[in-house]
Parts: C-alpha cells; sequence; structure tokens
C-alpha cells in the first residue's frame, strides 16, 4: 500500500507541477482579469462537487487501478484544453473539468494516505508526505517554468502527455495491490439531504467550509502575487518556488519528526497564529522592499502556512480515523468545494477598490487574516474523553 501510494503521489505531484500549477499565472498572462480568475475558481468547485457526486455512485464498479488511470486522463483532458481560444467559453470549460480532475486526484489520494497512518505517527507521516511532494513538486515546477519561458505551452504539453500516458499504462500493469478498509468499501454514497445536515462535535463543517477557500487564495491568489513579485517571469517563479523550499527545508524536517509527541491542541493553536500571521505578512508585501527583506519574509510566510498544513492535516486525519474515514473525506470535500462559489462575489468586492492589482489583493490577505480565526473552532478528538459510547454515538 505505501509503495503504491507513492508512486500514485509521485507521479501527479510532477505533472501538477509542470502546469497545473502555474494555472492561475498563465490564465493571468492570457489576459484574464483577477476578476474572470474569481469565476474560474468558483465553477472548478461546482465541477468538483457535481463529478464527486457521480464518482461516489460508480466507483465500487470500477477496479481501482482503472480509478487511478481516470485520474491521469482527467489531467491529460485539462491539459488538452489550454489548446482553445482564451475566451469565456474556454474559462467555464477548463474550470469544470478542473474541478474534475481535482477531485480525481484528492479523493484518491486521501483515501490512500488514511490506510498508511494511525494517530501516533500521523503527524509524522504527514510531514513526510509533505516532503516528498516538496520534492517532486518542486522539481517539475523548476521545469515547467523553463519550458514555458523558453518554448511555450506545446513543450509542457508534449513532456505531460508522455508522462501521464506511461503512468496509465504502470498502474493497468503492475501487479501491486491496493486493500481498502471495510468501512469505504461498504460504505453508502452520501445523498444531499446528509450533506446539508452534517454536524459533528469537532465542528467540522464551517472549518471545512472556509479550508477550500483558503486552499485557493494560497494556491491561485498567492501564486499571482509571487508572479508579479518576479515580473511576470514563469522561469523566475519556478526558481523562487525551489529556493524558498529549501531555505526552510531543514527546520520543517525537525518539527514535522517532533509533532507526534507535543501537545496537540498547544501545537493546532500555535500553528493557527502562524498561519494568521502569514496572511498578515502577505498583505505587507510590496515591489518596493528589497530583495533580501523581500526574500526573508516569503521564508518566514512558507513556513508558517507549511507548518498550519500539517498541524491542520495531522487533526483532519486523526479524526477521520475515528469516525466514519469515508464519510468525512467526503464530507470535507464537499463542503471545501461548495463553498468556493464565495469567489464568484469577490470582482464585486475588488471593484470598490483601486490601485494596483498587488494593493488590492492585499485587502483580500488581510480580510483572510481574520477569517483563519475559524479554524481554532475545529477541535481534537482528544477534547472529550472518547468512550465506546461516544464513538458508538458518532458512528450511528
Amino acid at each position: 500500500m505505501r509503495n503504491y501510494f507513492y508512486i500514485f503521489l509521485g507521479l501527479h505531484s510532477f505533472l501538477i507541477g509542470l502546469f497545473p500549477f502555474y494555472i492561475p499565472v498563465y490564465l493571468y498572462a492570457s489576459g484574464f482579469s483577477l476578476g474572470r480568475i474569481c469565476l474560474f475558481i468558483a465553477l472548478t468547485g461546482v465541477g468538483f462537487c457535481l463529478f464527486l457526486y457521480f464518482w461516489e455512485r460508480v466507483n465500487h464498479r470500477i477496479a481501482f487501478p482503472h480509478l487511478v488511470v481516470i485520474s491521469y486522463l482527467s489531467e491529460f483532458a485539462l491539459l488538452s484544453l489550454f489548446f482553445l481560444d482564451k475566451n469565456l467559453f474556454f474559462l467555464i470549460i477548463t474550470a469544470l473539468v478542473n474541478g474534475i480532475f481535482n477531485c480525481n486526484f484528492w479523493i484518491l489520494q486521501r483515501l490512500l494516505f488514511l490506510e498508511t497512518i494511525n494517530p501516533k505517527n500521523s503527524g509524522k507521516k504527514f510531514g513526510n508526505f509533505q516532503i516528498f511532494v516538496l520534492v517532486i513538486l518542486k522539481s517539475a515546477i523548476f521545469l515547467g517554468g523553463i519550458l514555458l519561458e523558453s518554448s511555450g505551452y506545446l513543450s509542457v504539453y508534449l513532456v505531460s502527455t508522455g508522462i501521464a500516458l506511461l503512468s496509465s499504462t504502470f498502474f493497468l500493469k503492475t501487479k501491486m495491490t491496493v486493500e481498502l478498509r471495510n468501512e469505504w468499501l461498504n460504505s453508502k454514497p452520501l445523498n444531499v439531504a446528509k450533506v446539508l445536515s452534517f454536524r459533528d462535535q469537532f465542528r467540522s463543517k464551517w472549518v471545512f467550509a472556509v479550508d477550500g477557500i483558503f486552499l485557493y487564495l494560497e494556491s491561485y491568489f498567492w501564486i499571482i502575487t509571487l508572479f508579479l513579485i518576479v515580473r511576470e517571469s514563469f522561469s523566475r517563479l519556478g526558481l523562487l518556488v525551489i529556493l524558498l523550499t529549501v531555505l526552510f527545508g531543514f527546520l520543517f524536517i525537525f518539527i514535522k519528526n517532533k509533532i507526534d509527541t507535543l501537545s496537540v491542541n498547544v501545537f493546532y493553536k500555535s500553528a493557527v497564529a502562524l498561519y494568521s500571521v502569514s496572511w498578515i505578512l502577505r498583505a505587507g508585501i510590496s515591489e518596493n522592499h528589497s530583495k533580501i527583506f523581500l526574500l526573508f519574509l516569503l521564508v518566514i510566510i512558507t513556513f508558517c502556512t507549511s507548518i498550519f498544513r500539517l498541524a491542520f492535516n495531522k487533526r483532519f486525519f486523526d479524526i477521520a480515523q475515528f469516525s466514519r474515514p469515508h464519510e468525512y473525506i467526503f464530507m470535507k470535500s464537499y463542503y471545501s468545494q461548495g463553498y468556493l462559489v464565495f469567489f464568484a462575489i469577490i470582482p464585486l468586492f475588488l471593484s470598490l477598490l483601486t490601485g494596483s492589482i498587488l494593493s488590492r489583493l492585499s485587502f483580500i490577505y488581510l480580510g483572510a487574516a481574520v477569517l483563519s480565526v475559524i479554524y481554532l473552532l475545529y477541535r481534537s478528538n482528544e477534547h472529550r474523553e472518547m468512550t465506546k459510547e461516544a464513538i458508538d454515538q458518532y458512528r450511528s
């Protein structure tokens, strides 16, 4: 299982680094406004939720290696759409397919990762997982940036297509097996009423809702900010991401090995505080800063964000193991992606602001700093004494 997970993750991470990482800045460089990019994000959430509803109802009828192959084919379909004329139709169809690709990747990744951990090692395991992804992803980002800068999109597309086809062939022919827990295999698809009425003692619902928003603030808006800082150069953006990874990596390795021995709640609350600080620092980013000071700020932001993601995902996977893993993972996806529709109203807010795109993004980052305190609502499964009766009640 562990080898299967890391092979799946490594190949997908490399493909994501080659181009999907660059989607927000590619859209921006193609002339789409920040408002249109917000529409792209909102429609990505729609595509994710619609396909997840369908995926839940057919996945048991499809062999697991075939589900993995579908994830690579969905990425191939996404990449192919970027040859279309860059108009509103392109934006809508590409966003929906982007949601389908994200659904395939994230659901399979979470299900596979859940099979490799337990509450005593989830922090360390997720830390190892993050480091593995960082090395593979950043290498691909570096290559993708150089290819986009020197040879254009076609070169990235050809490399990505070759990797996707080879990956699909490998998983179809591999003799490695996957044994998923019975709770997932025997689970019934979630209906709309159950999703809308979801409540638990961990206050997961609202945390899930805001987490999707923050994930896209990190992966779309923040990437656009970095792109503007490096004067709209794909290759310099790739180099900057590599540099940030190297500078904070050693300290992160030390912390991820200690997380499972630290006080769960103290570490989590500290990580949320650091995350809020990271958004305040993002709001203060300016092209007028010296390069050394700017790099210092970016390293702190990267570190604070990574520590928070480590703490948050440890809590998420620990609770998932305590509860019904399938249901909890799918609830996370429905809420985090469904609430992306709120990105559709951000253009209205942006229209009230003046100044450069960096200054307008700074207002959004200050709002994010305030909104991030919602993560403090997320309770640990150690928050209450979990007796057998309490577990049975939660699972009923």
